[in-house]
């Protein structure tokens, strides 16, 4: 029988007791959701392994400053958010992201294998609907990129995405809306050839 793994809450508190081991249980019970959120922000794995092992450094480092307010998920998303802003500023702020996967390599993360049943067109369609979404969704501002990056791909609640953003819950719906319809913009002349 496996082990129950412990509410995030009691692990902070043996961390700060000097429990190293606890933070350890932290990261593994954390790594692949930041490693894949900020995947999608960046677009290339080594950085992505990079920031998201810089996420955890700064989690680490700055757990004597966490409040108990908001939940530890909330606050860790926070310094992702801060993290990957980081890397944009020093990558120049690049106009366009690439979001990986060419095709090549189906197990990159938020990959779709085509159907078992499927023919070769319709994989090769269906690899190239991956692509332009992930093109359109690097072309994004970086707001509207983190917030639907965060959301709709990552699963991250309302009220969590606001706290982690810091800005008021109708400012996310807005926000989203915003970055749907800039998104839905981009993919209409790929999706009306279809």
């Amino acid at each position: 029988m496996r082990e129950a793994v412990p509410s995030d809450e009691k692990l902070v508190a043996q961390v700060r007791e000097g429990d190293a081991e606890a933070f350890g249980r932290l990261v593994r019970k954390h790594q692949d959701y930041v490693y894949n959120a900020v995947y999608h922000m960046v677009g290339d794995d080594q950085d992505a392994e990079d920031l998201a092992q810089e996420v955890f450094v700064r989690a680490y480092n700055g757990l004597a400053g966490f409040e108990a307010r908001a939940r530890f998920t909330t606050w860790l998303y926070g310094i992702l958010l801060n993290t990957v802003r980081s890397y944009w500023r020093r990558q120049a702020r690049r106009s366009v992201v690439s979001l990986g996967f060419d095709g090549d390599e189906p197990n990159e993360p938020g990959a779709q294998l085509p159907a078992e049943d499927a023919g070769p067109l319709e994989a090769a369609l269906q690899n190239e609907e991956i692509r332009m979404v992930r093109r359109a969704i690097g072309e994004l501002e970086d707001e509207l990129r983190e917030i639907i990056v965060l959301r709709d791909m990552q699963g991250l609640p309302y009220d969590e995405l606001a706290e982690a953003l810091r800005i008021p819950a109708g400012t996310v719906k807005s926000r989203l809306h915003r970055a749907r319809g800039r998104l839905k913009e981009k993919l209409e002349d790929f999706f009306d050839q279809k």
